[in-house]
């Protein structure tokens, strides 16, 4: 049984599209060009029109569209990690050395799934206070665990 019925339904997805696009489309234009911008905003406006169906009334709006926004950046950026080779730009090796560059993508895979998500999203200019929300944790340990891997990483390529 639907909660709403489907005039109400494209009523509410039309006004929250009309309000929040283009504020959606500026928040992910903050960390990728504009067409990935609008790409991803219109993932998040695809989850709303899923979401909505299920909802018996949405109390809060702006939260409801960024909370969406938020989970959509979240996936883009952990698939970016996992997609992402060029690693070699955490200052270890030098870029032109292609043997050490090959030899730090392979230890860097074998890193586990969040110590690579950390370097990734660090070399793509995120900071610490940003990854630790992202991860759940301090900005602290954040900087910590990012000076130990690379850390282990140096050790590693120099034996």
């Amino acid at each position: 049984m639907k909660l709403w019925d489907n005039e109400n339904i494209i009523s509410q997805f039309n006004h929250i599209y009309e309000r929040y696009y283009k504020s959606v489309k500026s928040y992910f234009a903050k960390r990728f060009d504009i067409n990935e911008a609008d790409d991803l905003a219109q993932i998040t406006f695809m989850k709303l029109w899923s979401y909505l169906p299920n909802q018996r009334s949405i109390k809060n709006e702006k939260s409801l569209i960024f909370s969406i926004a938020k989970n959509v950046l979240y996936d883009r950026l952990r698939q970016k990690s996992f997609e992402s080779s060029e690693l070699s730009e955490i200052d270890l090796i030098d870029k032109s050395d292609f043997t050490s560059s090959i030899e730090l993508q392979m230890l860097i895979s074998k890193l586990p799934m969040n110590d690579r998500e950390l370097l990734e999203l660090k070399r793509i200019g995120m900071s610490s206070r940003e990854i630790a929300k992202i991860q759940g944790t301090k900005a602290s340990t954040v900087r910590s665990r990012l000076q130990k891997i690379k850390s282990d990483l140096k050790k590693s390529l120099d034996e």
